[in-house]
């Protein structure tokens, strides 16, 4: 059975998967995530003869990891770490552009989970820490629909976030409220984290 990314399977999202052949056999890794709790979970996929039987004909997969705790961004980054072990013991499923993809995916869900006002559009942004608004900004797009330009913000975020420790400055807002200012934006939002100034603007 092949379950498609982004559908929902036994009340969780999946969020990322990837399969792919090993010495006669196929072996697969995926990432699913309930908004209703914000747990996430790894989960190995089965084994099989095909890129369609990681799932078996109840749905059923081979093992799984799950990150229960109350902060869904600690589950997130957990996860993800997980999703990149078990990747590399699943034989040829990793390679090198790994981490990108599986942030990317990750990036993707959360930017889709609250709907976007029709034809909003929004450039994103980031500028470095001890820098002013007056300072050109180390990153930023064009107008982009408004789903597009929160996806590139948390890009931008979890590149200046995802190496260091999930702490909150004087001043700036936690990883977590990060995260979730961008979740729930529709419209225009502004917010330090880290010492790093980040926005969606018009």
């Amino acid at each position: 059975m092949r379950i498609k990314t982004g559908e929902q399977h036994r009340g969780w999202t999946v969020v990322d998967q990837a399969r792919r052949p090993w010495r006669g056999s196929f072996e697969g890794v995926w990432l699913g995530a309930d908004e209703s709790t914000g747990h996430w979970m790894v989960g190995r996929q089965h084994d099989g003869q095909s890129m369609d039987d990681g799932f078996d004909a109840n749905g059923d997969w081979s093992t799984s990891r799950h990150f229960r705790e109350d902060n869904e961004y600690l589950n997130m980054r957990r996860a993800l770490a997980a999703y990149d072990v078990e990747a590399r013991n699943a034989s040829d499923v990793w390679d090198g552009m790994w981490d990108q993809r599986a942030h990317e995916a990750v990036a993707r869900h959360l930017a889709g989970r609250v709907p976007f006002p029709a034809r909003g559009q929004l450039s994103a942004g980031w500028i470095g820490r001890g820098l002013t608004d007056s300072h050109s900004p180390c990153g930023s797009t064009i107008l982009l629909d408004g789903p597009v330009a929160k996806y590139e913000l948390i890009r931008y975020l979890q590149g200046q976030t995802r190496f260091d420790e999930t702490v909150a400055e004087a001043g700036s807002v936690s990883e977590q409220e990060a995260y979730q200012l961008i979740i729930n934006a529709t419209g225009p939002v502004r917010f330090v984290c880290r010492g790093r100034s980040f926005y969606l603007s018009t």
